[in-house]
């Protein structure tokens, strides 16, 4: 009896290995290939889709280049440079519903200025949701505007004329101190007063 159960264990044990293997070259497309075997040749320069939640930085909300309306993205700034993770083109089911992103990079030698302000505004959300009340809530924010050297700006290579972002105020407060201390610039600073 053990012995037709371990012969039969290792029937089964087969059959799925081998059903697997099949399907990874046969069916699965190439997000899927590449996310079991990143070293298969179909694999070669191919990039996996990144959704924001996986990418460093605080949430923010950008405005880049000529564009009109503010995107969900991401603010990272290392010792050398001002990275942005801007969400770009339509829902991915291999995202589970998430957007892809591009990554931007502006050295922090390219700064040319930047202004800096705080802000107090009404959270509609809350104010939705918790009537009056709602009103008392007021959701403080940063914003940084970051004006770009003319010699390093191209809108084709993600290097923009100016960058505007407006994140959390814990959040902005800590990174101005950051961008002061790194490129030695003060900003023009404007504070709401409420």
């Amino acid at each position: 009896m053990k012995t037709y159960l371990l012969a039969l264990s290792i029937l089964l044990s087969t059959q799925l290995i081998s059903s697997n293997f099949v399907r990874a070259g046969e069916g699965d497309d190439l997000f899927n290939l590449c996310s079991k075997f990143p070293y298969n040749s179909k694999c070669k320069g191919y990039e996996a889709p990144i959704p924001l939640d996986n990418r460093l930085g605080e949430e923010s909300q950008c405005l880049l280049g000529n564009e009109e309306e503010l995107q969900n993205c991401k603010i990272y700034i290392d010792e050398k440079s001002l990275k942005m993770y801007v969400e770009t083109g339509d829902e991915l089911d291999i995202l589970d519903g998430d957007r892809d992103t591009k990554e931007i990079i502006t050295p922090l030698t390219s700064i040319q200025s930047f202004t800096y302000s705080e802000r107090k505004k009404i959270d509609t959300g809350r104010v939705i949701a918790f009537g009056v009340w709602g009103l008392l809530a007021k959701k403080k924010t940063s914003t940084f505007n970051f004006r770009i050297k003319p010699e390093v700006t191209t809108e084709e290579n993600g290097v923009f004329k100016q960058i505007v972002f407006v994140t959390s105020r814990d959040a902005g407060r800590e990174m101005r101190r950051s961008v002061e201390e790194k490129t030695g610039l003060v900003p023009e600073v404007f504070v709401d007063i409420e």
